[in-house]
């Protein structure tokens, strides 16, 4: 009878260690779906994460191209098509691959509008664009979705995996030596409510004044005074003088303060010669009446012309139609503010937007 009973004990522990073990490579089984199937879900979705990355600097690319051709008088009012942008980012996207397999975008998954840097977000719009927006998907509406190892033991054949990016063309980060031939600068409180100033007149006394929400610099060059200011206005019309490299956030120009009226006439003289140059470079327009050209937007939370040393944050392309010696002594024209300029962007909210783009999102 004890024999029979030790039999009985032993066959029962066997039981148990079966159910053990079951238990014990259920478990197994499940951390190995875990495991690998979530690592090659992890691995699919960075792959998507490179072509949407990818498809949406290209995309955007090409809109910048498009914009160098256009004069800045067709930049804002540009309507997109978007099949360009579209067939742009399927070119890219079909040259990559998730998970062993050519990604296809769907038409819906391209989001073309314009980028507010200050909300992160994007309005579709396709009348001036800045941005595209790319999805990337693989699941039953694109591509398929990916298949697992393990998991299909639970009963969970196929993952879907997405991802998503957005490029834009931001504000240029960077005016190189020459690239900024008129001693002016506009405080970052002109720019605060684009609705209102954005296109709109703006008087370069400069002064306090909302409609004068400008100032004189010298650059780099010290000290910052009329005489200075005078000898600069004179190189620059000579070609003696060249304006400096700026980048925004980092370089500091001399702000003179005061409206400087003595040094009108050069001011006039130099208007008067660059205004006919129409070359695309220091006279960016081809009008001869008129000087469109690049100034610093300097860091200031109102119309304060500074009288010290200013961070420069950002470039805005401006045109300038008028320089009045007397009485008003004043430089008339106003702030280009859709456009696109050839060159990179990087920089921050403020002022001329570059044709290649940058991810923002």
């Amino acid at each position: 009878m004890e024999k029979m009973a030790q039999i009985k004990a032993l066959s029962n522990q066997r039981g148990v260690a079966a159910i053990v073990v079951g238990v014990c490579l259920m478990m197994f089984l499940g951390f190995a779906a875990l495991a690998v199937d979530l690592g090659y879900v992890m691995v699919t979705r960075n792959e998507l994460q490179n072509v949407a990355d990818a498809a949406a600097l290209g995309a955007t690319r090409q809109l910048g191209v498009i914009y160098e051709g256009l004069s800045y008088g067709q930049m804002p009012t540009y309507a997109c098509d978007p099949a360009v942008l579209i067939n742009v980012a399927r070119e890219i996207a079909v040259k990559n691959g998730a998970g062993g397999k050519a990604v296809a975008i769907n038409d819906s998954d391209v989001t073309i509008g314009r980028w507010n840097a200050s909300t992160r977000v994007l309005t579709p719009t396709l009348i001036g664009p800045d941005a595209v927006r790319v999805r990337v998907r693989r699941d039953s509406s694109a591509n398929g979705p990916i298949s697992t190892f393990f998991a299909m033991i639970w009963r969970k054949d196929t993952v879907d995996v997405s991802a998503e990016a957005t490029a834009a063309l931001t504000a240029q980060s960077t005016a190189g030596p020459g690239g900024l031939p008129i001693p002016v600068g506009i405080s970052r409180a002109w720019f605060e409510n684009k609705s209102v100033f954005c296109n709109q007149p703006i008087k370069f006394y400069p002064t306090n004044s909302p409609e004068g929400c400008a100032g004189w610099h010298t650059y780099e060059d010290t000290p910052p005074n009329a005489s200075q200011l005078r000898r600069i206005l004179d190189g620059l019309r000579e070609g003696s003088y060249a304006a400096p490299e700026a980048t925004a956030g980092a370089t500091q120009f001399e702000f003179v303060g005061g409206t400087i009226a003595s040094d009108f006439p050069e001011m006039k003289a130099l208007f008067d010669y660059c205004k006919t140059l129409d070359d695309g470079e220091i006279d960016q327009d081809r009008d001869p009446t008129t000087w469109t050209t690049a100034v610093v937007v300097y860091d200031s939370s109102d119309c304060t012309n500074p009288n010290k040393p200013t961070t420069v944050i950002g470039f805005s392309t401006v045109t300038i139609t008028e320089v009045v010696e007397a009485p008003e002594k004043t430089i008339l024209g106003r702030v280009v503010c859709d456009n696109i300029d050839e060159g990179r962007g990087g920089g921050g909210t403020y002022g001329t937007l570059g044709s290649i783009p940058g991810l923002v999102q």
